[in-house]
């Protein structure tokens, strides 16, 4: 086995130190891990001395880490124990997003980078710790380490949780950590950002009619513009009436998924009906701009951000696209139709109920009528009840 154990002894105060060789270099490693000092010789005989003992150790250590590398269990990490700080998390990290890029969209993986090289590897090279060694308080540090809002935090907390989820399957650490709590953020909910119908109307009347049929398909189907974008002719089931949703594009590529890796059959809607017969059948593409240079002449973010904020300018309207569509049917639906979350969740093919109560904080016309309800009495409701 590789590495040995030597005494220097012409210095003013003899040490232990490990020599280790590796890739034709010599790396002569005197401090154990963790601590400042060399491991300074305290006694003549080498069984009774504490530097000689604690040098055992570290070659032990080190001899570890190597049998592990060449199982193809870890990566060896000379940096471990000859930096005075070092922590494996850095290039944890990136093992982790060359290993998650495959089943990433562009968009998502390109999100995680972000967050790795903006934020997590200047945390974790100015606060060294090891994978392994990540509490709740090392979490706190980087909350408070990052520049930017509530909402920002959090998704990058997030981020490193992925990795720690990555990492506790693939059995580098035995337990997550507990996270911080929502209220550590400062996160605060707002209400959705919509447009009552009217408004709504207003701005479509502003979109060029050959566009109309791109944005009240993502209006009427509660769905993103990546998957009208990636919509093919095909995806139309004719015989029973619904849209398959199962591409979406993200950075500008076509991707043979949607955003959630869910596939959704999606009724068409009877209003979009008459939209759909004046769609030009020249692509395979459902929707096509003539103007477009992609493949198949399909719209891109760049067309239809510049056609809907050209309409919204004209209406006096400042809002994006998906919250313009998606946001504001899904609005309209629980406060201008009175329909019920439970139903709302039906109606965009949302997995979870968590993802439709935000909309309930725009429900104005239910709490209105709540605060208007009339209440009787205890004594009178009973009385006008008869009793037993």
């Amino acid at each position: 086995m590789k590495g040995s154990i030597y005494l220097r002894k012409d210095v003013r105060i003899p040490y232990w130190f490990v020599q280790w060789y590796m890739n034709r270099k010599s790396y002569k490693i005197s401090k154990y891990i963790g601590e400042r000092e060399p491991m300074y010789q305290t006694h003549p005989v080498k069984e009774r001395d504490a530097g000689y003992r604690k040098a055992q150790k570290l070659l032990a250590l080190i001899q570890g880490d190597w049998e592990r590398h060449e199982r193809g269990e870890i990566i060896f990490q000379i940096e471990k124990y000859t930096r005075e700080f070092y922590t494996d998390v850095i290039p944890y990290l990136q093992e982790w997003l060359d290993a998650k890029e495959p089943e990433l969209t562009p968009g998502g993986f390109d999100k995680y980078k972000r967050d790795v090289k903006n934020y997590l590897v200047p945390f974790f090279t100015e606060h060294p710790v090891m994978l392994h060694e990540i509490r709740y308080d090392t979490l706190i540090k980087l909350v408070n380490f990052i520049d930017g809002s509530g909402k920002q935090r959090k998704n990058v907390v997030d981020t490193l949780r992925c990795c720690l989820k990555y990492a506790h399957k693939s059995e580098r650490i035995n337990a997550l950590p507990p996270f911080p709590e929502k209220r550590v953020y400062d996160i605060h909910d707002k209400p959705p950002v919509w447009l009552p119908r009217e408004r709504f109307d207003n701005v479509m009347k502003y979109i060029p009619d050959e566009h109309k049929p791109f944005f009240m398909w993502l209006y009427l189907h509660l769905r993103r513009p990546g998957e009208a974008m990636a919509l093919l002719r095909e995806d139309y089931d004719a015989e029973r009436d619904i849209f398959v949703i199962k591409r979406g594009v993200s950075k500008g590529h076509l991707i043979e998924r949607t955003k959630t890796g869910d596939c959704h059959e999606i009724p068409c809607v009877s209003e979009f009906k008459p939209y759909m017969k004046k769609l030009p059948h020249i692509s395979k593409y459902f929707f096509t701009c003539k103007e477009s240079k992609s493949d198949g002449n399909r719209y891109t973010g760049k067309i239809y951000r510049r056609i809907w904020n050209e309409a919204c300018k004209k209406a006096g309207e400042k809002i994006d696209v998906y919250r313009g569509t998606k946001t504001t049917r899904a609005s309209q639906m629980v406060n201008e139709e009175d329909m019920s979350l439970h139903d709302l969740q039906i109606a965009g093919d949302w997995a979870s109920f968590e993802s439709v109560k935000h909309y309930a904080r725009a429900n104005i016309a239910k709490k209105r009528a709540v605060l208007e309800r009339k209440v009787l009495p205890l004594k009178k409701a009973r009385d006008s009840h008869g009793t037993e």
